[in-house]
């Protein structure tokens, strides 16, 4: 039956919509232009004689609408100059595809009335390949539009007729989003990370091409059209929507669409930061759907990873500007405290919550792991990126209770640490011992401290990272009893540290309880910038236990009683109280004087409250307690005798009767035994992964408990032996 000519031309509508691109632009390529690039070697340059063949019949067919198609005259090296002309003679070639055919002045109606008005900007131009494959497509689409038109009116009402038309006017008003979509297609379907990450770009100012391209979008996709930009998304990504193993990845294009959205309405202007974090973070959670697709969703981690860290900056950058979310602070949108604030979510913790759905996806899958030199692959790369970055804001922002979470989970579920490389390990060992530190677990900190800065490079552009690091394990290992030493104190990321920390550790040495309170008094000369690390308040209240210790040291070498040197070698060593009740009340009054008390409230002039001169008082009953709280922590090793009012040591023969190292042991010894034993567990820190050799799952670090994900892909059926 043979087809009439309007249904010829829906059918040839059909067809040409239903092609990619690349593939109308492949059939009218000449065959030069289509064979390049193709192995060579398949052809052969000389190939053996043929015999001669009967001659074909190449009649043109007697049917009316199959006319003889002539044969377009040989291409020139190039494509030429985009007029006039060119358009006529690429419109004639295309009018052949597909029947029944537009008359001259039909073709010429299209040339006039729709591809010079859209192709104002490259008119008079060279025709690139990239301009070629970009006009060809939509030049095609409007030679069949009007075919469809032209003879089957019928067939499209004004509603069709009309989107039709709106479409095909963006599409010619978009030639480079069009280019751009092409690309990002082929880097999907080549499955090439690197490509498609280096043209997302993120952060404005965006260069002279991305320009153009916002301009087109701002002019064809308002705000309000983001459902035509997805569907021009949808229909120019096929990888994308074909997808992998008849999976397809429509979080991709659902992200592009956003992405391109995000283009037309960013803005750097200062006063919209506020706009812009609300765009990146509507992107990120475009960008952590499209990373959740088992087999493509990698492609997407680098792109996360810098979306994340745009987030992170602006995020942090908001919450230190107060004036720009003032608004949301009274509305009850946003802001907030610090770690006493309340239940409200804050933009800092809104985002590391954006960002924690990307590090738990990358934490949970099960298509990558580690490769066979013990580096992670797929996913799994994105682990230790994404959590610095959910940790940095979290940090930054003192809200560091939601950190918990993500340390624990990277305990449990995390490949070794070892595997990461060296700049991730040590920011996530930072943030973990930041974290031990602020928890009290002062030994673990150091710990962890210690190999951040054993790894951190000791290079010049390192040494504000270093220096970080070094101020929380000084803090720790003060409290521990260890002290800096010089040639610590006098490398290049420790300069100003000596003046700060220094005068602790003399305070410490000397039992000087007045030089330790003034120096680390909330209106001390170093008190911002003690504060500013957030070290100040442990500081004060572990080293003055340390002072106590000290001073109870010195008084007992000066006035204590040791039975060995009158022979008496059957009595313990002791210190009358009194002489501890003397030295602490000087050291408290010495304390009390160094303070700037004269300020009095107006209001409170002349009241009498009754305790004047009653609150540096110190008796024997508060030498007893500070003595039983040393005994308890093991700083002292001895016992009270209440009756005598003295402190007895013991131990005295065991450590050859010298009584000052039997009562007095040394702080790091028994700080370090005490909390190797508390923890119970050989040296391990909750959070750190490391990698252990045998044990009785897998030879895994975690413990057996609820929720643990065992793999028995290596397992022979029961009975099996060998």
């Amino acid at each position: 039956m043979k087809m009439q000519p309007p249904e010829m031309a829906l059918r040839a509508v059909d067809v040409m919509f239903t092609m990619s691109p690349s593939t109308v632009c492949r059939h009218l390529l000449p065959l030069s232009d289509r064979n390049q690039g193709q192995n060579s070697s398949s052809r052969n340059d000389n190939p053996p004689p043929r015999d001669p063949r009967p001659s074909r019949n190449r009649t043109p067919s007697p049917d009316p609408y199959l006319p003889d198609i002539p044969a377009p005259p040989p291409r020139a090296s190039g494509f030429g100059t985009l007029d006039r002309a060119w358009i006529l003679t690429h419109l004639e070639q295309l009018n052949h595809i597909g029947h029944p055919f537009l008359i001259a002045a039909q073709r010429h109606a299209v040339c006039v009335d729709v591809a010079e008005p859209n192709l104002t900007q490259y008119l008079h131009q060279p025709v690139t390949r990239g301009v070629y494959e970009q006009i060809t497509p939509v030049l095609a689409k409007a030679v069949l539009y009007a075919k469809a038109v032209t003879y089957a009116p019928w067939s499209v009402n004004s509603a069709q007729q009309q989107q039709q038309q709106q479409e095909l006017q963006s599409d010619m008003a978009t030639p480079l989003l069009g280019q751009f979509l092409v690309q990002v297609n082929g880097f999907v379907q080549a499955r090439n990370e690197s490509g498609l990450t280096d043209w997302i770009a993120l952060e404005p100012p965006f260069n002279e091409q991305y320009g153009a391209m916002i301009r087109e979008l701002q002019a064809a996709y308002p705000r309000g059209s983001e459902d035509a930009l997805e569907k021009r998304c949808s229909g120019a990504l096929k990888a994308a929507v074909e997808g992998d193993d008849g999976s397809p990845w429509t979080g991709f294009v659902k992200f592009m669409a956003q992405y391109l959205a995000y283009l037309r309405d960013v803005s750097a202007d200062v006063n919209r930061y506020l706009d812009t974090y609300a765009l990146l973070s509507e992107l990120q959670q475009r960008a952590n759907s499209a990373l959740s697709h088992s087999t493509l969703g990698h492609l997407m981690l680098p792109v996360v990873v810098a979306d994340a860290k745009l987030v992170c900056r602006l995020a942090i950058g908001l919450d230190k500007q107060p004036e720009l979310i003032a608004h949301l602070k009274r509305s009850g949108g946003g802001g907030g405290g610090g770690d006493e604030g309340g239940a409200r979510e804050t933009l800092p913790e809104r985002a590391a919550n954006i960002l924690r759905q990307a590090f738990v996806t990358c934490l949970n899958d099960r298509v990558s792991g580690l490769s066979s030199a013990g580096k992670p692959e797929g996913k799994k790369r994105g682990i230790y990126l994404i959590a610095n970055l959910c940790l940095k804001i979290l940090f930054q922002c003192r809200k560091t209770r939601n950190a918990t979470q993500i340390f624990e989970n990277i305990y449990n579920l995390s490949p070794p640490l070892s595997a990461y490389p060296k700049r991730e390990r040590v920011t996530y060992l930072y943030y973990l011992g930041r974290f031990l530190f602020q928890n009290s677990h002062f030994y673990r900190a150091q710990l962890v401290l210690q190999s951040a800065y054993d790894e951190a490079p000791a290079r010049p552009e390192c040494v504000r990272q270093r220096r970080h690091i070094l101020v929380y394990l000084i803090a720790s290992n003060l409290i521990l009893g260890r002290f800096p030493s010089q040639e610590l104190l006098g490398r290049p990321e420790a300069q100003g540290l000596a003046e700060r920390f220094v005068p602790i550790c003399s305070a410490i040495r000397q039992g000087n309880l007045a030089a330790l309170k003034r120096h680390l008094d909330l209106d001390g000369e170093h008190a911002e910038w003690f504060l500013h690390f957030r070290i100040l308040l442990q500081l004060r209240n572990r080293c003055e236990v340390l002072v106590w210790r000290s001073l109870v040291r010195r008084v007992f070498i000066f006035a204590g009683h040791r039975p060995q040197d009158t022979g008496a070698t059957n009595r313990a060593a002791t210190l009358h109280l009194d002489h501890l009740v003397t030295a602490f009340r000087k050291l408290e009054e010495t304390a009390a004087a160094s303070r700037d008390d004269d300020y009095t409230d107006p209001d409170f002039v002349d009241v009498d409250y009754g305790d004047q001169g009653e609150e540096h008082q110190i008796d024997t009953t508060a030498i007893e307690s500070k003595l039983a709280s040393l005994i308890d922590q093991g700083l002292l090793s001895g016992f009270i005798s209440h009756k005598l009012m003295k402190f007895a040591v013991t131990g005295t023969k065991a450590k050859g009767g010298d009584a000052v190292a039997a009562g007095f042991p040394v702080v790091w010894a028994v700080l370090k035994g005490k909390a190797e034993r508390g923890e119970g567990s050989g040296g391990e820190v909750p959070g750190l992964k490391r990698e252990r050799s045998g044990g009785a799952v897998g030879g895994g670090a975690q413990k057996i408990g609820p929720g643990m994900v065992f793999n028995f892909s290596g397992m022979r059926p029961v009975g099996v032996v060998g």
